[in-house]
C-alpha cells in the first residue's frame, strides 16, 4: 500500500455519545443507524471510551443490566486511536491485533473521525 493518509480514509458522520447515558441509550442509537460501533465523548468531544457491539455482549452476560447501567460502566477505556496524519500501513498493527474500529483523535484527543476494518477493505478492495 502507498502512503495514503488515515484521514483520506476516516469516516467523519461520527456516531458519539456521552459517559452518563444508559447502555439502553447507547444500544438503540447503534440499532437505529446500523452501526456497530459508538464513540464516547466528553462535552469538548475530546475521546473517553469506546463502545462495540462485543462489549453490549459482554455487559448481558456479566450483569444482566437494568436500563439504567451508564455508559461509562462498561465501555472501553484504553482505546487504540490513530491519528489524521498517520497511514494506512500504519493502520496493519492494531489490526492485527483484533480491533475493528479506530477513533481518529488530534493530539489534544478531540475525536475527527473513525475508521473500520470495513474502511480499509473497501480501500484495498478499490486498488484491485
Amino acid at each position: 500500500m502507498d502512503e495514503l493518509s488515515v484521514e483520506r480514509l476516516m469516516s467523519t458522520d461520527l456516531l458519539t455519545i456521552g459517559p452518563d447515558a444508559s447502555a439502553a441509550e447507547a444500544a438503540q442509537r447503534m440499532l437505529d443507524t446500523g452501526t456497530n460501533s459508538i464513540l464516547v465523548v466528553d462535552a469538548d468531544g475530546r475521546l473517553s471510551g469506546l463502545i462495540t457491539a462485543t462489549d453490549f455482549v459482554s455487559l448481558v452476560r456479566h450483569n444482566d443490566p437494568e436500563d439504567e447501567t451508564s455508559v461509562a460502566a462498561f465501555m472501553t477505556r484504553d482505546v487504540v486511536t490513530v491519528g489524521p496524519d498517520d497511514t494506512v500501513e500504519e493502520l496493519a498493527e492494531p489490526t492485527a491485533h483484533g480491533y475493528t474500529h479506530l477513533p481518529v483523535t488530534t493530539d489534544d484527543g478531540t475525536v475527527v473521525g473513525m475508521v473500520s476494518t470495513t474502511d480499509l477493505t473497501a480501500y484495498v478492495s478499490e486498488r484491485r
